[in-house]
């Protein structure tokens, strides 16, 4: 193992040595030339920002350990379930907590010790809030789709899970759901698959518009300043002024939205859900019961009982009793907006994007295979001490459940909770009309070198034709070959790899460790990738990716907002480096295109097809992957982050932020090829709109 590493960090260091001078651009340079693409980009405000308009939010306090204290480890060693199945299982897996009678263990909801909220009054409430444009050739003020979000903050815990010794209670400030999926927990007599809630959702604790809540609108929808005598709509008590300008383009006019608080009986939303730019659809099966278990047994532990199959029928044993198992919804669902339909197949399951040109009439092919996600290995066959192979499909979709989800004429947004050990991981999906936001909290014990977590989106083979980011500017193809020079080392034990069109480096890499008859006596090997410098920036959050082909382009891009930072985070967030891989060859473990992985979770995957013919990778050449077993899984014009190491960001079992990692990666859905856009669209973040409240003339005479 120590050949292993020091051969490793050699390559890395010598990769960092060996960048070119003449790189297109310096890491995270702004070109001030190109301006910002604003058509898509929302607006997000605060309460804080309606100054008077909103009460203060409730502050809460809940200590550290109370959730030891209140449901205690078992230490008896019988219940273990599964010491070395892998994660650190042989520290805290299948301890099982010691609750009162009556106490839920599994994911819920931590009372705080303190909470100001009932001493605190109430604001006005939201629906009461109302957005609009003027209207210059109307003479009159327009509603425009407009959203009130209430936020509060929980304490996560999920003392049922293996892992929650380890992890406790983690403080997540987050939205007001309209369905809160973890409590779907039961099922009526008469129909045993159908999941239904057992508690109700909560609300936020401060009733009405407080400081911590979130208005948001389509910057697209600001319109001209209206006159000095505009008369307000009639019902209208108040109204302010939100004045939208863009620093990229000096000389554009400021644009304006009006937030108006209609009375009592003043107007009501003229847009919904069902009317708005987003539309949330769960499929017709989504709250169907399925087996639902992590291969680490314990992990993330869910409420046991009847499950069923894709047609809805309880699964049953040979003597014709029902299974009884780990059981959770489906939870698939589809979003759609003029611009794009979005795909869920399960919680940890984002496998389709298609792009529409003609605003939703309709929409063009599937672009990606799925999102993906990897800890501890980047590939089945690899072999670390510690701790397995975890992947987005089995394990965590296994271990999760949902937080909740939210629709409103702005925006859709889903949260998904739980990965395994990273029992209080949560991932935030926003859907905009143009775009899509996904933030993780990372919340996950200490990870060793040297491959640590992967995120990525995967894409389709054909589908899309050409990769850009700042330092390559014209671009790549995507054709299944490596473009790389130093970043993929594929696993040198591994004899599938062995004609994989990788670099020299690889190459020599993988024969030299072969050479020295590594394989031979170190049981441990893996397939690892320490960034390519010569190809992309040094950190993951500091420039944009584009993907491009016929059929749409994603311009995407990470980032961290200073808002979410903490002390051990940022420092962590350094080793965070891009990914890429174009590798139709290379074997991940998950995904179905250009051909589908036969043996989940295996290193082992067949060569031959079901009939015998031998397997190939997929080229250009071969057009687009006709879904079957010819072409073997690979990754194509993959790429994301890689989280190199962890020292910890569980938050140190403390309740409030300490060491998480939080990340948010933005991608605009853009129609067909438009070229290298991603400087234009993958610089909002540092480039945002710039907004100012004031407020509106407030005149009698001119109230409705």
């Amino acid at each position: 193992m120590r050949r292993l590493l020091f051969i490793t960090a050699v390559l890395a260091v010598a990769a960092c040595l060996a960048a070119p001078a003449g790189a297109a651009t310096l890491p995270g340079v702004i070109d001030p030339t190109v301006r910002s693409a604003r058509e898509g980009e929302p607006v997000v405000l605060t309460g804080a920002q309606m100054g008077t308009w909103a009460v203060p939010a409730n502050q809460t306090v809940r200590p550290p350990l109370m959730d030891l204290a209140e449901c205690p480890p078992n230490p008896d060693p019988s219940t273990i379930t599964n010491p070395t199945s892998g994660g650190a299982a042989g520290l805290v897996g299948g301890l099982q907590p010691t609750c009162p009678a009556g106490t839920d263990p599994h994911n819920h909801y931590a009372q705080p010790t303190v909470d100001t909220a009932p001493l605190q009054p109430s604001g006005t409430p939201v629906n009461r809030f109302l957005g609009y444009r003027w209207d210059d050739r109307a003479g009159r003020f327009r509603q425009i789709p407009f959203q009130v979000d209430e936020v509060f903050t929980r304490y996560l815990n999920n003392t049922a899970s293996g892992f929650s010794p380890y992890s406790g209670e983690d403080q997540h400030t987050t939205y007001a759901f309209d369905r809160e999926g973890f409590r779907y927990t039961a099922n009526t007599p008469q129909d045993p698959c159908h999941a239904v809630a057992a508690s109700n959702e909560m609300t936020d604790p401060v009733k009405g518009l407080d400081t911590n809540d979130e208005l948001a609108f389509m910057a697209r929808d600001a319109g001209p300043t209206a006159p000095a005598r505009a008369r307000l709509p009639k019902g209208i008590e108040a109204a302010k002024a939100i004045a939208v300008s863009d620093p990229t383009n000096p000389g554009s006019p400021t644009r304006y939205v009006y937030v108006m608080r209609a009375g009592p009986r003043g107007p009501k939303p003229a847009f919904d859900a069902f009317n708005g730019y987003v539309r949330y659809r769960r499929d017709a099966h989504a709250d169907t019961f399925a087996f639902s278990q992590s291969s680490y047994d314990t992990y993330g532990n869910a409420p046991q009982g009847p499950y069923c199959d894709d047609q809805g029928n309880v699964v049953r044993n040979a003597d014709g009793t029902p299974k009884i198992g780990q059981r959770r919804p489906r939870d698939g669902a589809w979003i759609t907006t003029p611009r794009y339909r979005f795909r869920y197949d399960g919680r940890w399951l984002m496998t389709q994007i298609r792009i529409s040109g003609n605003g939703g009439r309709t929409y063009g092919a599937d672009l990606v295979d799925r999102w993906k996600a990897r800890a501890f290995a980047q590939d089945p066959g690899s072999n670390t001490p510690c701790c397995g192979y975890e992947e987005e499909d089995t394990n965590w979709g296994g271990s999760s459940i949902l937080l909740g989800e939210k629709v409103g004429p702005v925006r859709a947004i889903r949260e998904t909770w739980g990965a395994d050990s990273g029992t209080n991981v949560v991932r935030r999906e926003t859907f905009y009309r143009d775009s899509m936001r996904q933030k993780t909290w990372l919340r996950v014990h200490v990870i060793p070198p040297l491959d640590g977590i992967y995120a990525q989106w995967d894409f389709n083979a054909g589908r899309v034709t050409r990769f850009y980011n700042s330092h390559q500017p014209a671009g790549v193809p995507i054709d299944g070959s490596n473009d790389e020079v130093f970043g993929n080392l594929d696993d040198p034990c591994n004899a599938n790899y062995n004609a994989n069109d990788t670099s020299a480096i690889d190459q020599g890499y993988r024969t030299l460790y072969r050479q020295l008859g590594t394989c031979d006596w170190n049981p441990y090997h893996l397939s690892a990738d320490p960034g390519d410098p010569s190809f992309a920036d040094a950190n993951a959050s500091l420039g944009w990716s584009q993907t491009s082909g016929p059929a749409g382009t994603i311009v995407d891009r990470i980032s961290t907002s200073i808002t979410d930072l903490t002390p051990g985070g940022a420092a962590q967030s350094v080793v965070a480096v891009p990914y890429y891989r174009d590798d139709s060859c290379f074997d991940d473990g998950t995904g179905s295109d250009p051909g589908p992985k036969v043996h989940l979770r295996s290193g082992d995957e067949p060569r031959t097809t079901a009939d015998g013919t031998p397997r190939r990778c997929w080229k250009p050449s071969d057009g687009i992957p006709d879904g079957s077993d010819r072409f073997f899984q690979g990754s194509i014009g993959t790429h994301g982050l890689h989280l190199l190491f962890l020292a910890d960001s569980d938050n140190a079992r403390m309740t409030v932020p300490t060491d998480e990692i939080v990340s948010d990666w933005s991608m605009a859905m853009l129609p067909g090829d438009p070229g290298n856009v991603g400087e234009a669209y993958g610089r909002t973040f540092e480039r945002p709109l710039v907004t100012t409240v004031a407020d509106a003339p407030n005149r009698p005479d001119l109230l409705g």
